[in-house]
């Protein structure tokens, strides 16, 4: 047992991409199960609050329905597929997908009875919406969202802390593959902890298609990334590997976004 023990400090001590990864296994490990649902990458999502026009009534569950025709005649509700899914407590309820269809339909099921809502639409990124609830039925608003409102803040900074872990990691292994000065890895936090406030609450606010939101916020996380890496690390570090470096870590951490 102590020669093993031995064996596992020499290889600590000797390689610090071991080190880097020993490290990084801890930290995820001192995460409640729970926190893994925080997403490093942004994706499209809806909440929804509850306002009663009768007694207020406890949630037991709901469906989110997608429709791709503005009568919601054929309708499916929204898929549970890694972080995508629509969940709710007994007062509010929320969303989050890799994409939604163009109208929706709120299904929920409350303490006396099930309420069915108006067939709406989606606008802003990350969409809020007031839900009106009648004796009968359930009338679903969208209201204006404010930057960093709602979950969003706390989504952010779960997906900032994974991000550093991730893409120090990531380049970690990386400047220890191609013999690169270690320096450099001291710049990588610094670069995502000004580049991921960007992308999670600017361009959520342009007008555009949810998937060209995506495209252009990750575009722009790896050239800044690189461009800010390079400005202080192009006497010992060559652009290409910069940005090579840039696109890998938002790559991985785009790809485990999608699975988390």
């Amino acid at each position: 047992m102590k020669q093993s023990q031995c064996s596992i400090s020499r290889i600590l001590r000797s390689n610090p991409t071991y080190q880097t990864l020993f490290v990084v296994i801890g930290l995820v490990l001192l995460f409640p199960a729970g926190s893994a649902h925080a997403d490093i990458g942004r994706k499209p999502s809806m909440e929804f609050s509850f306002e009663y026009q009768i007694e207020p009534v406890l949630i037991i569950e709901g469906q989110l329905l997608e429709c791709n025709d503005e009568a919601c005649e054929t309708s499916k509700p929204l898929e549970k597929v890694g972080p995508q899914d629509f969940t709710c407590t007994e007062s509010t309820c929320s969303s989050l997908a890799y994409g939604y269809a163009p109208y929706h339909k709120l299904v929920i099921t409350f303490a006396d009875q099930t309420r069915e809502s108006n067939v709406f639409t989606k606008e802003a990124f990350g969409a809020t919406f007031k839900v009106t609830v009648s004796e009968s039925a359930l009338l679903v608003e969208e209201v204006r969202s404010s930057i960093g409102g709602g979950s969003g803040g706390r989504r952010c900074c779960s997906g900032l802390l994974f991000t550093l872990i991730l893409e120090t990691l990531v380049a970690s292994i990386y400047l220890s593959l191609f013999h690169l000065p270690r320096t450099v890895l001291g710049w990588v936090p610094l670069s995502s902890v000004l580049s991921l406030p960007i992308v999670w609450f600017v361009f959520p606010q342009l007008a555009f298609p949810a998937g060209l939101i995506t495209s252009l916020s990750e575009a722009f996380a790896v050239l800044f990334e690189t461009g800010l890496i390079y400005l202080v690390t192009r006497r010992m570090m060559p652009l290409k590997h910069i940005a090579a470096l840039s696109l890998v870590m938002n790559a991985a951490s785009f790809s485990l976004g999608l699975l988390l």
